[in-house]
């Protein structure tokens, strides 16, 4: 069983700050997000990581790694101050990324918590269902795994974005191809097999599969994360980064296989000032067991 789970969240969140005083009043929740740390943003009173770190110990997970940046100390005091009584199933710690310089870096930076083990990554400005984690969790020992996303499960104001995201393409269950930020996603049509929870099959016809960054993977992604080249710059006047599918580009010309698991589910999504409304109708619409378990885990605190 998979113990192991690693969140990215060192990023800048250089797209959330734009008008972001306008959605978030309390100052100690602001200062974070203005360094990054954009999930210290609260619904129903809660910091967004903390509803993913629901999701992890409902999975069983039973040791969490945050990757943050040096500065970041939002969650190191929330977690260190009241994680053992909040989320008493799972070990904590923290890694830092010294320099944002992209994803695959940002995974380097947890190579001494990852080990020799497999384990689980995923953003920490995504919220993902309990059932996508298990299915990764049940996923067959010594290969990695990837949850492909039907666009058709998404809300509408993801869709929308679907630029944004990375589609990918599959044969025979396995992962050929990821396609970052395409011109136009619906161009990439998958018609396949693909694995679901207890490891069955499910056919698809005609979908666009997206990956929204939710992994399983073994200890050999760590050495592909520091050898993959810096990725060409995407913007005018910025460097590349060394991105984490350059890296899982390099694990399938070695010759390793990522089995691509079916997901048609909605994934909470954190980028910008105004998905803190959008997701906040969400969570009170959806998700509103994990309410009344985050309540009853902060009770706890009193």
């Amino acid at each position: 069983m998979i113990e192991k789970a690693v969140i990215l969240a060192a990023g800048s969140a250089t797209r959330m700050q734009p008008q972001i005083e306008h959605y978030v009043k309390n100052e100690d929740e602001l200062a974070a997000i203005r360094k990054g740390e954009k999930m210290a943003a609260r619904f129903s009173k809660f910091p967004f990581l903390d509803y993913q770190l629901l999701n992890l110990v409902r999975s069983g997970l039973k040791k969490v790694n945050i990757v943050l940046k040096p500065e970041d100390d939002f969650f190191r005091k929330h977690y260190d101050m009241k994680g053992r009584v909040l989320f008493p199933e799972v070990e904590i710690s923290y890694s830092f990324q010294e320099v944002a310089d992209g994803t695959a870096h940002a995974l380097y930076a947890a190579r001494e918590f990852v080990g020799n083990e497999r384990f689980l990554l995923l953003n920490g400005d995504n919220n993902y269902s309990a059932n996508a984690i298990k299915m990764l969790m049940e996923s067959p020992d010594g290969v990695s795994a990837l949850v492909a996303y039907d666009i058709d499960g998404f809300n509408r104001w993801t869709k929308e974005r679907l630029g944004t995201f990375a589609v990918i393409r599959v044969s025979g269950g396995r992962l050929i191809e990821i396609i970052e930020k395409p011109e136009n996603p619906l161009e990439y049509r998958t018609s396949d097999f693909l694995y679901i929870l207890g490891n069955g099959e499910v056919e698809v016809s005609e979908k666009v599969l997206t990956s929204m960054n939710l992994w399983c993977f073994t200890p050999d992604i760590v050495e592909a994360c520091r050898v993959v080249p810096r990725h060409a710059p995407r913007k005018p006047g910025k460097p590349g980064e060394y991105e984490l599918p350059d890296a899982v580009k390099i694990l399938l010309e070695n010759g390793r296989e990522v089995l691509v698991y079916y997901a048609c589910e909605d994934v909470l999504d954190l980028t910008r000032a105004e998905d803190i409304a959008i997701v906040s109708k969400q969570i009170r619409k959806n998700l509103v067991d994990s309410i009344e378990e985050l309540n009853t885990r902060y009770s706890r605190l009193q």
